[in-house]
């Protein structure tokens, strides 16, 4: 299977301070130059498999060039993704509308501003995401949005209340991502806390019951687990989620990190590198190193990476949907 999706780091700088994000509040970091962006492009024009290219940072909407970027993709007849923490929409709404960005993924972590604004360190970041949604979708109504949550002891209690907000403000798709724990001890659940999150986490599953219109993407329906072992681990932190079989997501993506020169096989992986112990030094071209990053993840992934997105495992089981007429990822 030759790679579709072409994740490109387009910018290390962020105006957001997200507490799990070594990018927060980063200036002066590293900028894609017009050199790589257009290399890269000519490689995946000659490779003639991929279909989108998701633009990725940092924040990527700080790139001075990111409106030529997304417009000579669409020339080229790529679909554009970009994933933004939504405070610069209401500025780039109207250039984003004309070069006919397709999908727009866009990180909120509550409905109240107390929450989603501390939680991202964007002042006034929610009301900024509240207009550049209603700018965009008048300028470009058939363009898809989706909300990316991640959920910790600091937001569960909303998640519902979010629900209902994604619901009013028409969002499309909805990813949900378990915080992933870590050193840090802002990114570990509150064991303390077990029973009081279970039962928050099954209000969740019966709000489900009571929206339609938002596709809850991969695995998000259930992002702490199906079964009473799993949920319980979950918020344990004892519980990660993982493809059940074999990383097929690896053959469909691809994630280039211009300031490294390195392309791995998967948005995860990116955050990830030193896990990736395939003997890839052997190759100095790093579209062919990601080949062997691949074939090494493709069947070792599930026992040595830390956790998948819900959505990431989810498509490494369904690969189906990672098909252009199908696209759901």
């Amino acid at each position: 299977m030759e790679p579709k999706i072409m994740f490109v780091r387009v910018s290390e700088n962020c105006n957001a301070g997200c507490f799990m994000c070594y990018f927060a509040h980063s200036h002066g970091k590293y900028n894609i130059t017009n050199q790589q962006f257009d290399n890269l492009l000519n490689y995946m024009n000659e490779k003639n498999s991929f279909e989108m290219v998701r633009f990725t940072g940092g924040e990527p909407l700080l790139h001075p060039n990111i409106i030529d970027f997304i417009k000579k993709c669409k020339d080229n007849n790529y679909e554009t993704s970009i994933i933004t923490n939504g405070y610069l929409l209401p500025n780039l709404a109207k250039k984003l509308a004309e070069v006919k960005l397709d999908y727009i993924i866009i990180s909120i972590d509550g409905s109240k501003d107390e929450i989603h604004n501390k939680l991202r360190g964007l002042p006034n970041g929610l009301r900024r995401i509240k207009e550049g949604i209603a700018k965009i979708r008048e300028l470009n109504p058939d363009v898809v949005i989706r909300a990316n949550t991640v959920v910790s002891d600091l937001n569960i209690d909303d998640l519902n209340d979010l629900y209902k907000m994604l619901d009013e403000l028409h969002f499309d798709a909805w990813s949900i991502i378990p915080i992933r724990p870590t050193e840090d001890p802002n990114t570990k659940w509150n064991v303390d806390n077990l029973k009081h999150n279970i039962i928050k986490y099954k209000e969740f599953l019966n709000e489900q019951k009571k929206h339609s219109n938002i596709d809850l993407l991969g695995y998000s329906s259930n992002w702490a687990g199906v079964t009473d072992e799993e949920i319980v681990k979950t918020f344990l932190n004892q519980y990660r989620v993982i493809p059940k079989d074999k990383c097929n997501l690896v053959d469909y993506v691809r994630f280039y990190i211009p300031d490294k020169e390195i392309v791995v096989p998967c948005n995860c992986a990116a955050h990830r590198i030193h896990q990736i112990q395939a003997d890839y030094e052997r190759e100095t071209d790093m579209f062919e190193k990601s080949k062997i990053m691949a074939d090494y993840l493709r069947d070792n992934g599930p026992s040595i990476c830390s956790g998948c997105e819900p959505l990431n495992a989810f498509a490494s089981d369904n690969p189906k949907i990672l098909k252009k007429n199908s696209f759901k990822y």
